[in-house]
């Protein structure tokens, strides 16, 4: 924290001054106008020819971790959805067969391209959207969930298979939007914060999630050993096996969030992927009530830990761009 003192001038006036590197940073010379944004307690100063231009916000990558379609699809939407309007990603290891993988996810997303992809280097331009409409988008939501249920009763009706294919496509529209909303309601915080308090203010609305998310874990919990007081032969279910499962993953699930490891997240969202395969497994024809309930309460359980690992995948991004962007300011050698 820089802190500077407050001088009185000319009788009626006060006077700050302001750190050399982020006038030069800025590109900023004598006489040039600065724009003052008061906000009760705080002031953002900003340089008027930013205020007027609108400033462009570029993210950099220094390298991929990991170059499966998988992981290349998480990493480019948890990027995306920071509301970032250039992303920078520079990795030799890129071959033609990765850049056509990055390709077919960014034509997956509503408002991006790439606009340059050569020497190891692929740069993403998003499109702003000033005119977006979240209750217009939320509006169309609905009207895809409402045409998949629709959907699927007549499927189901008329014994007809493909109306039930059909469904899938619905569902990408609807996560294109999802992330559509999601990258301009990063861009809208971002834009009535102050800027020194973004970082805070975003890790302040991922602790929100996530806590509501193990809020729910708990109460799962709570149904499942209702659940699992009426079941048969307890102490043999493979049901607690799951459970001793579900306490690694739950582990593993705090360490990634808690310390923004990127693998960590990644191996959480694979094995609950794979738990919910393992309880899939457990359903079967004739079993009394209570056994199912408990199988759907631990579904739930694992829903939301994947759900708390995309979190924690999203902020690994998010500190792994900040990080190497603090890594090249140290870097440049600016003196006062």
């Amino acid at each position: 924290m820089d802190v500077r003192r407050l001088q009185f001038i000319g009788g009626s006036s006060y006077m700050i001054s302001l750190p050399k590197t982020w006038v030069r940073k800025n590109e900023l010379d004598q006489g040039d106008e600065i724009v003052l944004n008061v906000e009760d307690d705080c002031i953002l100063i900003i340089p008027k020819k930013i205020s007027e231009s609108g400033k462009i916000i570029k993210g950099h990558v220094d390298g991929l971790k990991q170059y499966d379609e998988e992981f290349l699809r998480r990493f480019i939407y948890a990027i995306y959805i920071q509301g970032l309007d250039e992303i920078v990603i520079e990795d030799r290891n890129i071959t033609p067969r990765i850049l056509t993988k990055i390709s077919e996810i960014v034509r997956s997303m509503i408002g991006i391209e790439i606009i340059y992809a050569q020497d190891g280097k692929i740069v993403l331009r998003c499109m702003n959207t000033p005119d977006f409409d979240f209750n217009g988008v939320l509006r169309r939501m609905y009207q895809i969930i409402e045409a998949m249920i629709e959907g699927i009763i007549e499927g189901m009706t008329t014994d007809d298979a493909r109306a039930l294919d059909e469904i899938a496509f619905f569902e990408v529209d609807l996560d294109r939007l999802y992330l559509l909303a999601l990258r301009e309601q990063h861009r809208r915080i971002k834009e009535l914060s102050i800027s020194v308090k973004w970082n805070d203010l975003r890790m302040i609305l991922g602790a929100r999630m996530v806590t509501k998310l193990i809020e729910e874990i708990a109460d799962a919990l709570r149904d499942f050993s209702i659940y699992v007081r009426e079941i048969e032969n307890k102490s043999e279910s493979p049901l607690i096996k799951i459970l001793r499962e579900l306490k690694t993953v739950f582990s593993e699930m705090l360490r990634s969030y808690s310390d923004a490891n990127l693998k960590m997240a990644e191996k959480v969202i694979k094995d609950t992927d794979r738990l919910l395969d393992e309880i899939m497994s457990l359903v079967s024809e004739g079993q009394e009530i209570n056994y199912r309930m408990a199988i759907e309460t631990l579904k739930e359980i694992c829903k939301n830990l994947k759900s708390i690992g995309e979190v924690a995948f999203n902020r690994s991004v998010r500190e792994m761009m900040s990080l190497q962007e603090k890594d090249m300011q140290r870097a440049e050698p600016i003196s006062d």
